[in-house]
């Protein structure tokens, strides 16, 4: 199914965020525009203004599926105590918190993410976890210095994916692997277009009613579900940047887990 991208006229203040520029490695050449980095602004302070309700917010709109699907991410993470791990777009730090029960108190799992407000947050629940305020298509990490990297529900808010692809496929060692948790449109049919009503209309108005000015950053949600490649199309973006990837649908197809290792 060809993906479907939101209207010029109905498109979010949010939408198409770029990443901020912080925390970057050095040698990095960076030219962001005036426009790139007032999205970039807008997109961070949503995610500051909803960070105190977003967990509660997700578990009540996935009918707390989330839980078993970060659970989920982390297995497929396949890490062993020691080893060290990278999470970006971490948020509040839920899924870092998950990666911390596989490593333990000898490894080692850092948090990266441009929202100060969700990092507060996310330092409060896990403070054996490392967490840094930074753009996750430019890191501040060695190359080949991670046993694995996780984002849930993050990579979609990236303007530059290949950036960040790139970079997450830099820091793993070889035979490391890359896990990427996201919505995704169900295959076709009565449930995509039940899905596509739920996400559009259903889950800005429940949030709106819920506190006031929510409403927008969940039409941004449903934006960003509904631009974002297909998971085959996201499988061959990973295999032409180095990857072995499987990919597997999650809940009727609402979620899609890609598992991919580094090749070389």
């Amino acid at each position: 199914m060809p993906t479907r991208r939101p209207s010029s006229a109905t498109r979010s203040p949010y939408s198409r965020a770029a990443p901020v520029a912080i925390g970057i490695r050095p040698e990095a050449t960076i030219i962001v525009s005036v426009g790139q980095q007032a999205r970039a602004d807008r997109i961070r302070q949503m995610f500051d203004q909803v960070a105190a309700r977003y967990d509660a917010r997700n578990r009540l709109f996935s009918v707390d599926r989330d839980r078993a699907w970060r659970r989920r991410a982390a297995q497929r993470a396949s890490l062993r105590p020691g080893q060290t791990a990278l999470d970006l777009c971490t948020g509040t730090g839920k899924l870092a918190h998950e990666l911390m029960s596989f490593v333990g108190p000898s490894g080692r799992v850092i948090g990266v993410d441009f929202s100060p407000a969700m990092l507060e947050l996310a330092r409060r629940r896990e403070p054996q976890v490392e967490f840094r305020l930074g753009d996750v298509t430019r890191l501040d990490q060695p190359d080949a210095s991670v046993d694995a990297v996780t984002t849930g529900f993050g990579l979609r808010n990236l303007v530059d994916r290949n950036a960040a692809l790139r970079e997450m496929h830099r820091v793993l060692r070889p035979g490391g692997r890359l896990v990427i948790l996201e919505f995704a449109p169900p295959p076709g049919g009565l449930l995509m277009r039940a899905y596509h009503f739920y996400l559009s209309r259903v889950m800005p108005a429940v949030a709106g009613l819920l506190s006031a000015g929510e409403g927008s950053a969940y039409r941004y949600l449903a934006e960003t579900v509904e631009a974002f490649p297909e998971p085959a199309e996201l499988t061959q973006q990973l295999e032409r940047l180095g990857f072995t990837v499987t990919a597997e649908r999650l809940t009727f197809g609402i979620a899609a887990l890609h598992v991919a290792v580094r090749r070389h």
